[in-house]
């Protein structure tokens, strides 16, 4: 079995921008300058932006019933994972845990990264990614008046 050791670097979402027919995420690294982004669908922006905000729904949405089902089990997310690009694709995996006697068993799940940071939102837990995923990418750092804004504005 070939094991790849990646450089893990904690992330956050930095906003989300409506792109018509689905969402541009903006991802920073939470001790530098570089940022990832990603085009995620509509339905999954709008979880993530349900999350962010803290937005309660009528009714439990997808996100919100798959948390449910994990809490209802004594279940957590440990973390997110981010972890590689191949062909256009980005890959994430969901660490699940869930304690057996005093042990804590934990699952790991394939996904698509804007459902794992969804839920990771949700769990408010670590969302991790590849450092080699932030390598090109970087925002210079200005000075500005700082405004309240809403999550969603970039």
């Amino acid at each position: 079995m070939l094991y790849l050791l990646i450089n893990l670097v904690e992330a956050q979402v930095h906003g989300l921008l409506n792109i018509g027919d689905g969402y541009l995420i903006i991802l920073t690294d939470k001790k530098s300058e570089k940022f990832l982004t990603m085009t995620i669908g509509k339905a999954e922006g709008e979880a993530i932006l349900i999350a962010k905000e803290g937005i309660k729904t009528p009714r439990p949405l997808t996100h919100e019933l798959t948390t449910n089902i994990i809490k209802h089990l004594d279940g957590k997310i440990k973390h997110v994972e981010i972890y590689d690009l191949r062909n256009g694709v980005y890959y994430a995996k969901i660490y699940l845990s869930k304690k057996l006697f005093i042990f804590d068993r934990v699952e790991v799940i394939d996904a698509r990264p804007s459902d794992a940071i969804a839920l990771a939102l949700r769990f408010k837990t670590k969302i991790l990614v590849n450092e080699k995923l932030f390598e090109n990418f970087e925002i210079p750092r200005i000075k500005i008046k700082e405004e309240k804004k809403r999550f969603f504005d970039i």
